[in-house]
């Protein structure tokens, strides 16, 4: 009767996480560029020139993105076919348990930036959502309300502003 114990799995030394760390450090680059977009949107609005710049620098970070989600992959797949495990299963926590000592002191503070960052990307996010919801709403409030539209009945067949105070909303908030 053999002793068939799985093999123990490969430990990560720092030089296998070389191409990780790299990638990382492209991702909190390109994280930051989205951090500043995102605080840059709200001046953006109203001048056609810096409307094209700002279509601009989302293309610019839409084909970067692209870049760095292929480059993502590779270095996932190199990682999986290291570790034997599954690339779905790829992810920071994952690879933890297979890092030597040094390899998880490279980890953790890559891993707790990411965070830091994402966590205000998210903030960002949601601001920059409800400035432009709200631009919005604004906008085609005052463009319904100039002209008046069919949809809101404020004029009737002969050009005469109908008052009827159903068809008027108050948009407010409790």
């Amino acid at each position: 009767m053999s002793n068939s114990a799985p093999a123990p799995p490969c430990l990560l030394q720092p030089e296998h996480l070389r191409g990780l760390l790299v990638h990382v450090d492209a991702e909190e680059v390109s994280l930051r560029n989205t951090m500043r977009l995102l605080k840059d949107l709200p001046f953006h609005s109203t001048d056609d020139s810096k409307q094209r710049e700002l279509r601009v620098r989302i293309d610019q970070s839409l084909q970067h993105a692209a870049f760095l989600l292929e480059n993502r992959s590779k270095v996932i797949s190199n990682l999986s076919q290291y570790l034997g495990i599954p690339p779905e299963q790829v992810c920071f926590s994952a690879l933890l348990p297979y890092a030597t000592p040094a390899a998880a002191a490279l980890l953790i503070p890559a891993r707790q930036r990411l965070q830091r960052i994402l966590v205000q990307i998210k903030t960002l996010a949601s601001t920059a959502a409800w400035i432009v919801n709200e631009s919005r709403r604004i906008q085609l409030t005052i463009m319904d309300s100039l002209p008046g539209s069919l949809s809101s009945d404020r004029y009737d067949a002969s050009g005469q502003r109908n008052l009827n105070p159903a068809a008027f909303r108050f948009e407010t908030r409790s």
